[in-house]
């Protein structure tokens, strides 16, 4: 067998695990108008329909007539937390939806 070439370059560090993307989970709070609040615990890569999903079983109200806003900002259901620039311990609205009318 032959020696390593002293004068070489050396070998390129071997890392122990591959780098990965990780997405630290934070709580999340969906207050509605009566002042109920349900945390969540999510993922920042999560979709948010799945968090409002459970917060609309927890209030026995129809999905469809609730909305979500995050700083004035309407909440999508195939938002993620990320994307939305959410952050531990920030507070999502639940609104019930009103159908207006005139006189």
């Amino acid at each position: 067998m032959d020696a390593p070439d002293a004068d070489g370059p050396p070998p390129p560090p071997v890392d122990a695990a591959p780098a990965q993307r990780t997405s630290t989970p934070i709580t999340l709070t969906f207050r509605d108008h009566r002042g109920f609040e349900q945390s969540f615990k999510l993922k920042t890569s999560t979709k948010l329909g799945r968090a409002m999903d459970a917060f609309s079983v927890k209030v026995e109200r129809d999905r469809k007539a609730l909305r979500f806003l995050f700083d004035g900002e309407r909440v999508l259901d195939e938002s993620s937390v990320e994307e939305m620039g959410m952050e531990d311990g920030d507070t999502v609205d639940v609104l019930e939806e009103q159908v207006g009318g005139f006189a």
